[in-house]
């Protein structure tokens, strides 16, 4: 019976610019960032490093000639790997995949918890961009 490696779930924050076309090599461009949390499962980090790299490498590009930045073309760069962890429990309702430690007062922690219409609202509108 062949051996089974274990293979863990990790998260990874990938970093994409977008830019216009003609300043893609300008370092002083102005570039609108996106940070895009996303698991990736693998025996070892550096498998999961190297399919995290993989799936913002993927995400590049100019939709075919269509990507725009402020009306004018534009081009998606993957700009590399922001960080990463293991996701410690099992994926389901419920499971915890990444967590922040601050310290504060009591009076800033709890303004730490957003209003809860605002979340709703704001996924909703992001559920109406979902083809």
């Amino acid at each position: 019976m062949p051996s089974r490696r274990r293979t863990y779930w990790f998260w990874v924050w990938t970093v994409l610019g977008t830019v216009h076309k003609h300043r893609r090599e300008d370092p002083k461009a102005f570039c609108e960032v996106w940070k895009n949390l996303v698991i990736v499962n693998g025996s070892t980090e550096r498998e999961a490093l190297r399919k995290a790299k993989a799936i913002g490498r993927s995400q590049a590009g100019d939709a075919r000639g269509s990507l725009r930045l402020d009306g004018k073309p534009a081009t998606c760069r993957f700009l590399g790997i922001a960080d990463m962890g293991l996701i410690h429990d099992k994926l389901g309702d419920g499971a915890e995949i990444i967590w922040q430690l601050q310290r504060c007062t009591l009076r800033n922690a709890k303004a730490l918890a957003a209003d809860e219409t605002v979340l709703l609202s704001r996924a909703k509108k992001e559920r109406g961009y979902v083809a």
